[in-house]
């Protein structure tokens, strides 16, 4: 009767090991693919459903860029604002024009320079409320096509309102010196940044030359919803 247990047990204890050792062996391969895991790619953190700019062709513009875009650019496709939607196709923002064109600038003398949009790509600025800086030259078209350190759009920093805000985007908002009497400009989402800067300018503009077509309401650049 012993004899038949131990062998009982002998028969049962090898079965267990065959098993362990074929769930090893299966286990395997499992192990090795999860030391190498494949991931997406992190969505960008505001976003691009819907795209939030694209250019007159239909083209998304990237959230970073050493080439600068040669289509006018569709600033807003996901506008949150109730009464207003995005920009009419012949109030797009014309990048190349704006770039290379003196009757685009305040003073009609000289085309804007890049960081009067681009104000964190610079070392330093002698404007008092600026002061974020990542770049170590100023920016201008050929110290893009020198460095090919690419240029952030927009959007990389002031978010949507509708997108999900992290401690450092949207920028908060600014107070201005009182020199300038100004309102502080409230949270720097990419319509106020937008409003601030564009319109700003475009207002500087037309007083030197009142016969301008610059934007400077709401009926000048977006369709009406409804």
């Amino acid at each position: 009767m012993k004899l038949k247990l131990i062998i009982i047990l002998a028969v049962v204890l090898g079965y267990l090991m065959v098993v362990l050792a074929c769930n090893k062996k299966q286990a395997t391969p499992t192990a090795a693919l999860s030391n190498h895991p494949t991931t997406a790619a992190p969505a960008p953190p505001d976003g691009t459903d819907p795209p939030h700019a694209v250019d007159t062709s239909g083209k998304a513009i990237p959230a970073s860029s050493a080439t600068q875009p040669d289509k006018p650019i569709i600033l807003a496709k996901d506008i949150d604002d109730p009464k207003w939607g995005e920009t009419k196709p012949d109030a797009a923002f014309d990048h190349v024009k704006h770039s290379t064109d003196p009757n685009y600038s305040a003073d009609g003398k000289s085309a804007p320079a890049c960081v009067e949009c681009h104000h964190t790509d610079q070392p330093s600025s002698t404007v008092p409320y600026l002061k974020k800086f990542e770049r170590k030259e100023v920016l201008t078209a050929k110290q893009l096509e020198t460095s090919k350190d690419a240029v952030k759009s927009c959007r990389a920093c002031h978010f949507s309102p509708t997108s999900e805000e992290t401690d450092d985007y949207p920028p908060k908002s600014v107070t201005y010196p009182a020199a300038m009497n100004k309102p502080p400009s409230g949270k720097l989402t990419n319509d106020v940044a937008y409003h601030i800067n564009c319109i700003g300018c475009h207002n500087d503009a037309k007083k030197r030359d009142a016969k301008l077509k610059a934007p400077v309401t709401c009926d000048d650049c977006h369709t009406k919803k409804g």
